[in-house]
Formats: C-alpha cells, sequence, structure tokens
C-alpha cells in the first residue's frame, strides 16, 4: 500500500480549504459569479502557499460538469480528474523541464482546438519564469488574444524575472506568506484527523520553522511522524529538525546585554555539543534582532512578528533595553559572520568570537554623545562656550530682524566682548554664518590665537593653499571681523611653517589632555605617525 505524503493528501479541493489567501479567493469566486473571469491569470508567491491549489481550483471552478460555480463539486469526473492531474482538457506544464521556445509552440499549436469534453482548455504553467526568452516573446500574442475556450494560469514565486510584457496581459495575484498562527492551527487540525498526539509547543516549532510556507509545514509534520510515529515529544521535534528553541535565542542576547561573557561561552559550547549547527543559530539570532526591531518600532503585532504569544514579555523587555543604533550594529556584525561562517573551517569558534564582539557592542556609547561629553570635560579654545553661543546667537537675531519704516539695520555684533581669549571661537562661529570660504581656510590652520591686538594664524607647508588664499583683502576682512567682536583696531598676521618646524616644538600627542580624555572613552592604543623621510 503505498503512502500518501501529508502535504498531497491534505492539499485544499475547494476555496474554502484554502488558508491565508482571502483576498485572492474572494476576488475569483466574485470574477466567476459575475462572469468576469479573465483570458489569463499570473498568482506569484513564495513556495507553498497555495498558487498551484489555487489554479487547479479555479480550474475545477470553470470545467465543473454541474456548471460553472465558485464552489465546485468536487466529485464528478472533471472534478476529480484535475485534482488528480490526469485531466486531458487541463494541462500542467512544468517550465522548469519545458524552458524552450517549441514547448511554447506546441502550446500555440494546441489552443487551436477545443476542449475534447470540458468547457474551457486550461493550461497551468507553473515556475513560469523559467522560461526563456524566445519562449516568452513566442507566448506574447497566445496570451494576449487567445480563443473564447482557453484560459491560461502561470505560477511563480520569482515575478521580478517575469517581462513586463507578460505580467500586463495577465490578471495579477500576489498570495502572501501563511501567517504562523493560521499553519499552527492547521497542524493541530490535521494531526486530530491523523490521530497524533502532539503538543502545542512542537505545533509551533514546526509552524516557526516554515516561515509562511504550509507546504514546508507539513513536510516537517511528516519527518515528525516518520521518527516518533502517533505520539511526538518536544526533544525529538527539535533534535530531527534542527529547532533552536526561542527561549535559547533570547538567553544569548540578554547574555549578549548583560555583558555575562562566561554564562555566553557556555551556553554556546552547550549548543555545539548538541549538534547545533553554527549556521542555523547565527541565522536564528539574526531573526531574533530583527523581531527586536519590529518590537522597537511598532511593539508587538503578531502579523509581522509570527511568534507566540508566551514571548511577548521577553522581546519587549529586551526591545526597551537596546536602542535602534544597537540593533543595527548587532545586524551588521552578525550578516557578516554569517558569509564569512561559510569559509571558516571552525564556525563555532567564529561565532563565539562575534558574539563576544556583539558584547563590546553592547556597552559602546554613540559617537554623538562621546564628543558632547570630550566637549563638557576638554577646555578647549576650538569650541565656543555657552556665552559665546548666547552672543553668536542675539547677533543672528539682530541681522535677521526684519526692518520696518523707521528702522535702520544695526551692527551684526550686539556688544564686543572683553576677553582675548573668547575671539577665536566667536570669529570661527560668525564666519561659518558669514564668509564660509574664510571659515573653511581658517579650519585648516596649524595654530590660530588672539592676543592684545593681533590675530596670529599659523600654516604648513601642507595647508599653502590656504595661506595663499589669505591675501591683504581677507586680512582686511578678518580685522573687521576681530574689530566688531573685541571692540578694538586689530592686525591680522599670517605665518607659514614647515612641518618639520612645527613637530619638532611639538609635545608628546599623548600628553594632551583632550588625546587622554579621548582615550578614557575609546581606549584603544595610539600611533603617532612620522611623517620625516629617512
Amino acid at each position: 500500500m503505498s503512502y500518501q505524503v501529508l502535504a498531497r493528501k491534505w492539499r485544499p479541493q475547494t476555496f474554502g480549504s484554502l488558508i491565508g489567501q482571502e483576498s485572492v479567493i474572494k476576488t475569483l469566486q466574485n470574477a466567476i459569479v459575475q462572469d468576469r473571469v479573465a483570458h489569463a491569470f499570473l498568482f506569484s508567491g513564495v513556495r507553498g502557499v497555495g498558487k498551484t491549489s489555487a489554479a487547479r481550483i479555479l480550474a475545477m471552478a470553470l470545467n465543473c460538469q454541474k456548471g460553472v460555480s465558485e464552489n465546485p463539486c468536487g466529485k464528478c469526473d472533471s472534478c476529480l480528474e484535475i485534482a488528480s492531474s490526469g485531466s486531458v482538457d487541463v494541462l500542467e506544464i512544468d517550465a522548469a523541464s519545458n524552458t524552450g521556445i517549441d514547448n511554447i509552440r506546441e502550446i500555440r499549436e494546441s489552443v487551436r482546438y477545443r476542449p475534447a469534453r470540458d468547457a474551457f482548455k486550461i493550461f497551468i504553467i507553473d515556475e513560469v519564469h523559467m522560461l526563456s526568452r524566445g519562449a516568452f516573446n513566442a507566448l506574447l500574442k497566445t496570451l494576449e488574444e487567445p480563443p473564447a475556450h482557453v484560459k491560461f494560469i502561470l505560477a511563480t514565486t520569482e515575478l521580478h524575472k517575469i517581462p513586463e510584457t507578460i505580467t500586463s496581459r495577465c490578471q495579477s495575484f500576489e498570495f502572501k506568506r501563511i501567517s504562523f498562527s493560521v499553519i499552527s492551527q492547521r497542524l493541530h487540525e490535521i494531526c486530530d484527523e491523523e490521530g497524533v498526539s502532539i503538543s502545542k509547543y512542537s505545533l509551533e516549532a514546526i509552524a516557526s520553522s516554515a516561515q509562511g510556507s504550509m507546504r514546508d509545514a507539513l513536510s516537517a509534520l511528516d519527518r515528525v511522524l516518520a521518527f516518533g510515529g502517533s505520539s511526538i515529544k518536544d526533544q525529538e521535534v527539535i533534535s530531527l529538525l534542527g529547532i533552536i528553541d526561542d527561549s535559547v535565542v533570547i538567553s544569548l542576547v540578554q547574555q549578549v546585554i548583560e555583558r555575562e561573557r562566561k554564562a555566553l561561552l557556555r551556553v554556546l559550547n552547550n549548543l555545539a555539543d548538541s549538534g547545533i549547527e553554527a549556521q542555523n543559530l547565527v541565522r536564528k539570532i539574526l531573526q531574533h534582532i530583527r523581531n527586536l526591531t519590529v518590537c522597537k518600532i511598532v511593539g508587538w503585532d503578531e502579523g509581522l512578528l509570527q511568534l507566540p504569544d508566551n514571548l511577548r514579555k521577553s522581546l519587549l523587555e529586551q526591545s526597551d533595553v537596546l536602542s535602534h543604533l544597537e540593533l543595527i550594529r548587532f545586524y551588521d556584525l552578525l550578516v557578516r559572520t554569517e558569509e564569512e561562517m561559510r569559509l571558516h573551517h571552525n564556525p563555532h569558534l567564529h561565532l563565539e568570537m562575534a558574539l563576544m564582539s556583539l558584547v563590546e557592542l553592547s556597552g559602546l556609547s554613540d559617537l554623538e554623545e562621546a564628543i558632547s561629553g570630550l566637549r563638557e570635560t576638554i577646555p578647549n579654545e576650538s569650541y565656543p562656550s555657552q556665552e559665546s553661543q548666547e552672543k553668536v546667537k542675539r547677533q543672528t537675531e539682530v541681522e535677521e530682524r526684519p526692518l520696518g519704516k523707521n528702522t535702520q539695520k544695526k551692527s551684526p555684533v550686539a556688544e564686543p566682548i572683553d576677553s582675548d581669549k573668547e575671539v577665536v571661537p566667536l570669529l570661527m562661529a560668525l564666519l561659518q554664518k558669514e564668509n564660509i570660504l574664510l571659515h573653511v581656510s581658517l579650519s585648516n590652520t596649524r595654530e590660530m590665537t588672539y592676543e592684545v591686538d593681533t590675530l596670529k594664524i599659523v600654516y604648513t607647508s601642507t595647508a599653502s593653499f590656504h595661506y595663499r588664499m589669505l591675501g591683504s583683502e581677507e586680512q582686511n576682512e578678518l580685522a573687521k571681523f576681530c574689530k566688531k567682536i573685541r571692540g578694538i583696531e586689530t592686525k591680522v598676521e599670517v605665518i607659514l611653517k614647515d612641518k618639520e618646524e612645527v613637530s619638532t616644538a611639538q609635545k608628546d600627542p599623548i600628553e594632551d589632555p583632550a588625546v587622554q580624555q579621548f582615550l578614557k572613552v575609546f581606549p584603544g592604543k595610539y600611533v603617532v605617525e612620522n611623517d620625516k623621510k629617512e
């Protein structure tokens, strides 16, 4: 006695039994009832979501011997033959093995003849994207204007490979992935009918591994039944399908967040000893990071997550702890790790080091926060003080204030300052608004100071271009800006020095307070480049 696999035994035979594609089914049924059935259909979507089953049911609905109906009887000779792929008037063609132009020419010859018995001659072309360009071209005219007794139903898993000249001639339907809850419920119903004892956890694990494909879920269930018989244990499902429990992945990510390196290494070692493949584990962690991102953005959404409700609390808690930037960092690192593991001689070792890197990434400060911290802790004349920033703001408000009938444009400087120390940062702030070319030029100086009544600007030979830009007119411009800021006549002195001359006067960079503070925030060794030629 031959065994029929579950995917064939439980293949949908009516529109009502085709789960997860309600919008497609409703449209097709309404088209049949209103006698608005198109001459060509294009069904697209991932594998195992019901494209071929829908094509057969549509063919049964059109060719049922009891008449065209949105609910075919499923019992007449025509319906039974279509369901078993044995109808002479409904031809199922595998485009993967019939890719050439000659195969399409045979179809073109065949459409001229009326059906042998049924109302329509129907061609179901599966994986139609596999046809060659010449075959597509040969199909165009027949697909656009077939005889009244001919219907075409094309199915594909890769819609982007179908030429637009084909898609424009068809009525297109996109079959979506079947939701986790729908697959789980359907598996439960099938197990009840088959007399199989299996836990809810195992059914959810199988449904989760199917990734939206009902056929994949039934194939996985077939394997489990072949291994465990009519009474299935959870551990058997996990071992047989290589399923990684969600709680394990949640625990791993939690240890990364809490920086528990020892516990993380132990868990990874136990997973390796239990036969879990590193590639499967990293893909599962990637999926978990994606789920955390969804929770971070939209909260718990079963349609987007396709996870059991008992994981809600753990995912929401972890998504609250991790920032958007950390989730992006985690995902980028794990994607690179998955690519590299294919060539690594020890994938588990590579994964261990990647997760250790995640531990460090989880505690890494954002660059903007680090720079902000440096500005607050390091006394640096390059950064305007809060008082200077307020003065710039007041000056800007004075400049941009609209002029009325009895008002005159006031000076861009509200009031001069009384400190030489504030001149340079305030000058840079004003130049950024009023003269960007001068601002860029001064940004490339080696040193710029203001003492008494002199603005001293020092360039090295590597910035000689900017040195030459500061001619007499530019220096006069700078002097006017300094007078507005300081309130006194100012001289501008521009100096060009050789790099060697500047470097000999420099101290060791490690003694610079800014460098020391930066190394506290970003630990590591420092390297001083020696520009002198041997």
